[in-house]
């Protein structure tokens, strides 16, 4: 109900916006032509046509200066948060593949490296879908990870840090007064309520399920309602605005 409210007032201001610059624009140029145009014997309609010349031409001046130095400026605003709440998300998003990537190698995963390369190909839902690759053992594929978050180790510290980082980037989006792209508004407040949830329900085998839910459908592109999406809904949220 809110994305609709702020949608129908953007909508209502750029309608205004654009009849008062026709209107100032058709006084001016009805006043200009009407000037040049006018026969001799009708000098009474001169200072009604000067009025309206005047009236436009103002109007016109302060309706540009106003563009320019309100709207221009709150473009600029907008672009400034959504690109920086952008860059802190995926900021976040390669520490905390970090920490699943040596998670897994505490899980018992000994095929997996956190170089660099291995951690640009992660960031990618492909890639890090063939990172982690299958497996049916606790020390294979994703098990290797999960089984980590069972206790409350440095790296399910790591994780929820960063999450915590995630949604204040997603809370400074909601009250910025930015007009979100259809969807993302709703979005980025399931994102901030799954973040607490987790947060809440802390580490555990059961506990964590939630936490290793969110991080398959954040990196791997998959979640139980869509299926598969091969892209990361998260920073889709966060790249509409």
């Amino acid at each position: 109900m809110t994305k609709l409210v702020k949608s129908e007032k953007r909508s209502r201001t750029k309608s205004t916006d654009k009849y008062w610059f026709t209107f100032f624009g058709a006084a001016s140029i009805i006043a200009t032509v009407g000037l040049f145009l006018l026969p001799e014997g009708q000098q009474r309609l001169e200072p009604v046509l000067n009025a309206v010349l005047s009236i436009g031409t103002g109007g016109l001046v302060a309706f540009l200066f106003y563009f320019i130095v309100t709207v221009r400026a709150d473009r600029r605003r907008i672009s400034v948060v959504s690109e920086g709440n952008l860059a802190a998300y995926r900021a976040a998003k390669r520490n905390i593949l970090i920490a699943v990537l040596h998670a897994s190698q505490r899980g018992g995963r000994k095929d997996i490296s956190t170089d660099s390369a291995t951690i640009n190909k992660g960031l990618s839902v492909q890639g890090f879908r063939e990172i982690i690759g299958e497996g049916s053992e606790g020390d294979e594929g994703f098990y290797a990870f999960e089984n980590q978050m069972s206790h409350h180790t440095f790296e399910f510290s790591e994780i929820i840090f960063n999450l915590k980082i995630i949604d204040s980037a997603a809370e400074r989006l909601l009250v910025s007064g930015i007009d979100l792209e259809e969807g993302a508004y709703e979005r980025l407040i399931s994102l901030s309520h799954i973040i607490r949830r987790i947060e809440a329900n802390g580490a555990g085998y059961d506990e964590s399920k939630r936490l290793c839910q969110f991080i398959w459908e954040m990196f791997a592109g998959w979640n139980w309602a869509d299926g598969q999406l091969d892209y990361d809904p998260v920073e889709k949220a966060f790249e509409h605005t």
